[in-house]
């Protein structure tokens, strides 16, 4: 709060106090307005005119005043100076009940139900009637199960009230008091209601363990050991390289958006009014980018070089392949660091010992070099020991007294103390008398915290600028946007390569064909030999590659649900080879008496959604349940699908490269009578369940405050279009869902058998359908439950004929 602007709003009170005191009259609701309303907004509250619309329409109803903080906040209902209320005589509260004062005040229950439903329509949850001398504000659109006038308000009687109680006043309707919600807080509380109970709660030991059988244990073992585990061997790396390696940035062939969408994917790292870095993709159709390249082969950079790219797209996987395949002649003729501060054996560590103590070792392990050896370290400093030996100890060298062998060693055991300056001299000495280039990776520093990366690029500088060394540091954009605006990156101007995505679909194809000549015994492993589980797992895999190339349903799900994470892609599909919801002995049997077997997509969509646990856990799956709510209001189990419609539909237009003004969102939502806390609490779940991503990656998301665009995902268009229209996922998130109606909550219990869940799930279609009679106002061009509810009816229908 402004002291300044607090101070002069009780003097303009006071001032205004003494004209209404002196020029009483009957002024009608315009002369109010102006007079009176006008100068408390304006002069005692410090609103600004460009936050104050008059006669705003909507549905040809005009509102009088409609205060706006980026968002519409306020309604208020002009009346006439002579439309007055009385409180009871002796009260001098503020906090007064609605219910009570309506039963006195005809007219103002009239001006209050009017307001109510002003904002109701609008979205708008505080409302306020006056007639510029009285003020009544109110929760007008409650999300608690009470209807608005049955629950408190704020009631100022009089101006001079008002200036007696000015700082209440001003944290009421002041927009720094409404920013801070003083109003909210002080008629509902700061807790979220009590919602109805969940199916969840009734089940005995919600979520549960799902028990593997010993074959699917093994399976799942040694799937791991064949898609993730031998990648990482040393004697593999190449092939699995030369083999499974996608080029980054191809374009998905199945997303759900287009693909001049998915071009975009590093454009809006940084808002339009922020300062930007350079940016060039690290790969394009003809291969490496010709600035890479360079920095690479000339070593010309005096500034660490940033790859950035988004969580599991490949950032290590792209450096393996430089350094072992595609860029082979350059790295083999230089000493090359791979720092991976991201392995379990160094996340305790202090960053900077870490960086020092493995490329003493990668030294030793990879080159044969050991800096402390004697004979290195005295070639090393063999010009500072001839000036040693010309110095004031010059007489005990050429003596050959054995006192020059103690200051030759005590000068070395120095230079060895000082470990950071000793591995930049060693490296300074290899360069020259090898002719070869240092190059250092740093990668993984995203998956510590933002000081520790702070600390890395800040390590990095010291490296590119005072070292012998090309750096080439890996971040997530979102790390580098905050570091460029906040952090350790905002004095400098690096040079960033972006690295995209390859097709998943070919990696997936890729990498299970590698897994195969595993468990055929094409590429040995050390010191395990083949097993009929090995023979099995083939069979699986092989299972898997026919299905990905026959069910387009298969590759869509997996591809969109990624959205560009590789590393996700492949871990959906090695959890569904040893899942413990997937009878892996059944698909076996039938693919070996009939040589094929097409995984259907609800067989792979179980495993993936239930994951380890009996039930459908939203704390662990990787499925989101649209269907929750956070609020006592049952039209917000369609909130999740209309938010992400609204985005679905202007990605189509293909404008902002589908990104839509955040504020243009509150208001659609708030047509549609949704709240701004409901909106809020939407926004920032779809956020953190990746269904949309924002515009300035990496900006700290505080309610209300969000970047300036939004956009829809793949894998919130995949959950909006797609996976809402299936049994087998609302057959799952009935667990996860209150309901509102308790004669249809003491319905839907706990099932196991098909036909009653199948009983189940038409029982929470039905009352969807109900609660979705009070969505009117909602377009249907963004989100249509009817059209939803008759294809999960269909699906339904499909499932009871074949059982």
């Amino acid at each position: 709060m402004s002291e300044t602007l607090y101070e002069k709003g009780r003097e303009e009170l006071a001032k205004l106090l003494d004209y209404f005191e002196n020029n009483k009259g009957n002024r009608n609701e315009a002369t109010t307005r102006f007079q009176l309303i006008d100068s408390i907004l304006l002069n005692s509250l410090a609103w600004e005119r460009g936050s104050i619309t008059s006669e705003d329409s909507y549905n040809k109803e005009f509102t009088d005043y409609t205060l706006h903080l980026n968002q519409s906040v306020l309604i208020i209902e002009a009346k006439r100076e002579g439309n007055y209320f009385e409180l009871p005589s002796g009260y001098d509260g503020l906090n007064y009940p609605l219910k009570s004062l309506c039963k006195d005040e005809k007219n103002l229950k009239d001006a209050l139900i009017q307001v109510s439903q002003y904002c109701q329509t609008r979205g708008i949850q505080l409302g306020a009637v006056s007639n510029g001398w009285q003020f009544v504000v109110f929760l007008a659109n409650r999300v608690d199960g009470i209807p608005p006038l049955e629950g408190n308000a704020y009631v100022f009687p009089s101006l001079d009230f008002i200036y007696r109680n000015f700082k209440v006043f001003w944290n009421c309707l002041s927009p720094a008091g409404l920013q801070e919600r003083f109003i909210f807080k002080k008629l509902v509380g700061g807790a979220i209601p009590e919602l109805p109970p969940k199916l969840s709660t009734r089940i005995t030991h919600y979520p549960g363990v799902k028990d593997r059988n010993p074959f699917q244990t093994e399976i799942q073992i040694i799937s791991e050991l064949v898609l993730e585990d031998i990648i990482h061997d040393r004697e593999v790396e190449k092939s699995f390289l030369q083999e499974c390696y996608c080029k980054s940035g191809a374009l998905s062939q199945y997303a759900l958006i287009s693909k001049e969408i998915l071009k975009t994917r590093y454009e809006y790292l940084f808002e339009k009014e922020e300062k930007r870095a350079s940016l060039e993709a690290v790969v394009s159709k003809k291969g490496l980018s010709t600035d890479f390249s360079e920095v690479l082969a000339n070593s010309m950079s005096r500034r660490p070089v940033l790859l950035l790219g988004d969580v599991g797209v490949g950032k290590s996987t792209f450096i393996n392949n430089l350094i072992k395949v595609e860029a082979e002649s350059i790295f083999e003729n230089a000493l090359t660091f791979k720092i991976d501060l991201g392995s379990q054996a160094v996340l305790s560590q202090d960053i900077r010992k870490t960086v020092i103590d493995e490329m003493y070792n990668q030294l030793d392990r990879d080159y044969g070099v050991d800096i402390e050896d004697d004979g290195f370290v005295r070639g090393t400093y063999d010009s500072e020991l001839q000036k040693l030996r010309k110095s004031i100890y010059k007489k005990y060298f050429e003596s050959d007294d054995p006192k020059s062998l103690e200051v030759e060693i005590g000068f070395l055991e120095k230079k060895l103390d000082d470990s950071t300056n000793h591995l930049k001299n060693s490296l300074l000495h290899i360069s020259k008398a090898r002719q070869k280039q240092i190059i250092i990776f740093i990668d993984n520093c995203d998956q510590r915290d933002d000081e520790t990366q702070q600390t890395a690029f800040l390590i990095a500088q010291e490296f590119a600028e005072h070292w012998p060394a090309t750096v080439f540091l890996t971040l997530r954009p979102e790390t580098f946007h905050r570091s460029m605006k906040l952090g350790a990156l905002s004095g400098y101007h690096p040079k960033a390569f972006t690295i995209s995505p390859p097709r998943i679909d070919e990696v997936i194809e890729k990498r299970l064909a590698f897994a195969q000549k595993i468990t055929r015994g094409e590429i040995p492993l050390r010191n395990i030999s083949i097993t009929t589980t090995f023979s099995k797992l083939d069979s699986l895999l092989q299972v898997l590659l026919i299905s990905f190339k026959n069910n387009i349903q298969l590759i869509e799900f997996v591809d969109n649900l990624a959205y560009g994470n590789v590393r996700q892609a492949i871990e959906l599909a090695k959890n569904f080879l040893g899942s413990g919801h997937v009878d892996t002995n059944k698909i076996i049997k039938i693919f070996d008496d009939s040589g094929s077997y097409t995984i259907p997509l609800h067989e792979f969509l179980r495993a993936v959604i239930y994951g380890d646990t009996n039930h459908y856990d939203p704390q662990t799956s990787l499925i989101v349940n649209l269907f929750d709510v956070q609020y006592h209001d049952k039209r917000e189990h369609f909130l999740l699908s209309i938010l992400l419609g609204i985005l679905n539909s202007y990605i189509s237009t293909r404008k902002n490269d589908g990104y839509l003004e955040t504020s243009k969102v509150f208001s659609q939502l708030q047509e549609f009578e949704y709240t701004l806390e409901q909106i809020d609490l939407a926004i920032n779940f779809s956020l953190t369940k990746k269904l949309i991503e924002t515009s300035g990656k990496g900006s700290l998301i505080e309610s209300r405050k969000y970047p300036s665009m939004l956009r829809v995902t793949t894998k919130g268009v995949y959950h909006s279009t797609h996976l809402i229209r299936l049994f087998t996922y609302i057959d799952a998130i009935i667990v996860d869902t209150p309901i509102f109606d308790s004669e249809y909550r003491g319905a839907l219990q706990d099932a196991y058998h098909i036909t009653d869940r199948l009983y189940r799930a038409e029982k929470f279609v039905d009352y969807l359908d109900e609660a979705w009679q009070s969505c009117s106002s909602v377009s249907r061009s963004f989100f249509d439950w009817d059209d939803i509810s008759h294809s999960i009816r269909k699906d339904i229908a499909v499932i009871k004929a074949k059982i």
